[in-house]
């Protein structure tokens, strides 16, 4: 809760530098519409409920216990460019002051990649 709040409060200076912020957690559609509106989010919380999309960008994981086992998504920041390729990942998320870092790196690849953050870097 703390990183949302933390992306709120960033958030003018991340549209002033051209970028967009989403939020993934795999809460419900009716949660995340119920937590956007409780701390006032203005930026989309999206919800994966089945899981797809975490495990597409690997971060879920998964402890078993016989035939029964749970998943857990691991807190991570992707820095995705207007092509749709990652360049940056923040795996071991530190949740405060993450949003200034996030927003600070995505300047400094504007500041060497002029056509859009990343454009044209490998994943």
């Amino acid at each position: 809760m703390r990183e949302l709040r933390e992306f709120r409060v960033a958030h003018a200076e991340y549209v002033e530098s051209g970028l967009e912020v989403a939020g993934i957690t795999r809460d419900s559609p009716e949660s995340n519409l119920e937590w956007s509106q409780r701390l006032q989010l203005p930026f989309p919380l999206l919800s994966d409920v089945d899981h797809e999309t975490g495990r597409a960008f690997q971060v879920v994981r998964r402890i078993g216990i016989g035939d029964w086992g749970i998943e857990f998504f691991r807190r991570t920041t992707f820095l995705i460019d207007r092509d749709g390729v990652i360049a940056a990942v923040w795996g071991n998320v530190k949740v405060r002051g993450h949003a200034a870092q996030v927003l600070a790196a995505a300047r400094a690849l504007a500041s060497v990649s002029p056509g859009g953050i990343g454009r044209g870097r490998p994943a």
